[in-house]
């Protein structure tokens, strides 16, 4: 499965329970942040916990339920965004 179909699986859930009717994008942004919160929490001791992978796929969802949403084809953006990254090379930061 790759991300698109995720994306499009994930929002059907989405639009199932409910959830796409109540939120704007503009919230769906700020409950992204609100994983991104949940995450650091659990990389606040020495070493993160094993909860860590589960709050870093939430973040994921969130995100991909806004790509299909909006009708923003992910996969093609991160590969652009990683094609545009390569060639920025490191714009004078320490290697």
């Amino acid at each position: 499965m790759n991300l698109n179909d995720i994306a499009k699986q994930h929002y059907a859930w989405l639009e199932k329970m409910g959830w796409t009717a109540r939120t704007t994008p503009l919230e769906q942004i700020a409950l992204i942040a609100s994983e991104i919160g949940e995450a650091v929490n659990e990389c606040r001791g020495e070493k993160p916990t094993d909860k860590l992978g589960s709050e870093l796929a939430d973040i994921i969802l969130r995100t991909v339920g806004l790509t299909e949403r909006l009708g923003i084809n992910i996969e093609e953006e991160i590969i652009k965004k990683m094609e545009k990254n390569q060639q920025r090379g490191n714009l004078g930061r320490i290697k």
